[in-house]
């Protein structure tokens, strides 16, 4: 990773700003159906997990599997609410600039899944006459912590392989009660931002040095989980402040000069 980017985006901001219309959509999922295909990702139905001699589980071969590596040019980290304007920028940057950019849910799929096929495969204790299931508490936070754990790291090496992070700063992905006290309920985006905080800085290309620093659950009868919020001001304040004015400016840029690389033009942009 070389920069990150805090892209704040309103409430009141228009979807169709970019200018993305429906083909542009389906071509951009043509795009990312073809990746996937390249990926070998292809999960069965059954839970087949790979094993090694001994018959444990092949951790290695079970992250390749479900959450294959490959170098993007753009990490977009986002609420799952906003995911439909990540895939929007996504196609953006596709179309206009013919950057990668990186969103789990399209790429890999919903880690979920994988962890309820496991669970309804070794976890599952009863199943009553209308088809109710309980699984067993303790097995079910061993499946759940290496699930999760997989894909945090799987998600820490596809931000280190990125050339840049892009965080959607919405009121979906952050709460402000006050100017200096940002905070999230979502401990993937506050994992994210920390490690693209602390992760270690690349320059991508020679001239791209010379380019930038010469120029200075809700369930009846179920108790409702209060928040968990992580505060997100300081891993911010180490990324470039982004707005959607920014984002035209950068595409007419572009196009001003389509020999320069669309992220070094990025990262001279002079902000608006």
């Amino acid at each position: 990773m070389f920069k990150g980017f805090n892209l704040e985006l309103g409430m009141q901001e228009p979807q169709a700003f970019l200018g993305i219309n429906d083909l542009d959509i389906q071509r951009y999922d043509e795009h990312i159906e073809d990746l996937r295909k390249k990926l070998n990702r292809s999960i069965d139905e059954r839970v087949e997990l790979p094993r090694n001699e001994d018959d444990s589980i092949d951790a290695s071969r079970l992250i390749n599997d479900w959450f294959p590596d490959y170098k993007p040019d753009v990490f977009i980290s986002h609420s799952h609410s906003d995911e439909r304007t990540a895939k929007r920028i996504a196609c953006w940057l596709k179309k206009n600039f013919d950057l990668n950019a990186f969103i789990d849910s399209t790429v890999w799929g919903n880690s979920n899944d994988l962890l309820k096929r496991i669970d309804n495969k070794y976890c599952v204790t009863k199943i009553d006459k209308n088809g109710n299931k309980t699984y067993d508490y303790n097995i079910r936070n061993f499946t759940t912590s290496h699930v999760h754990m997989m894909l945090s790291t799987a998600l820490n090496d596809m931000i280190y392989a990125s050339e840049c992070v892009l965080f959607l700063n919405t009121p979906k992905s952050v709460q402000t009660a006050e100017i200096k006290d940002k905070k999230t309920n979502s401990p993937w985006i506050y994992s994210e931002l920390k490690t693209a905080c602390i992760v270690e800085k690349i320059c991508p290309r020679y001239k791209v040095r010379e380019a930038v620093f010469h120029k200075g659950m809700s369930i009846e009868n179920v108790r409702m989980m209060p928040d968990v919020l992580y505060p997100v001001e300081e891993q911010l304040s180490t990324f470039e402040s982004l707005g959607s004015k920014n984002l035209i400016q950068w595409e007419t840029e572009y196009r001003a000069n389509e020999s320069v690389h669309p992220l070094d033009c990025l990262y001279k942009l002079d902000k608006i």
